[in-house]
């Protein structure tokens, strides 16, 4: 299994997840999920979530726009 990336950077804009990875302080704007891609992110998404077929997405945060789920799994976890 592929070594897991953690990412502690503001992440601000557009994000595409290619790899493993874990993003410790997301304010992004849209974020796309590529194919078989497994992923934590911690934080807000203000527009839309892609999620590519067999990518596995571990929301700890919120998201205000539409989420794109194109066979892909979707877990969030909101203090709300």
């Amino acid at each position: 299994m592929e070594e897991f990336k953690i990412i502690d950077t503001e992440i601000k804009g557009n994000l595409y997840v290619i790899r493993n990875s874990q993003y410790n302080n997301l304010n992004a704007l849209n974020v796309t999920v590529g194919k078989n891609i497994i992923t934590r992110l911690y934080g807000t998404i203000k527009g839309k979530l892609i999620i590519h077929k067999g990518a596995k997405v571990y929301l700890h945060g919120t998201i205000s726009g539409k989420i794109e789920n194109h066979g892909g799994e979707l877990h969030i976890f909101s203090k709300k």
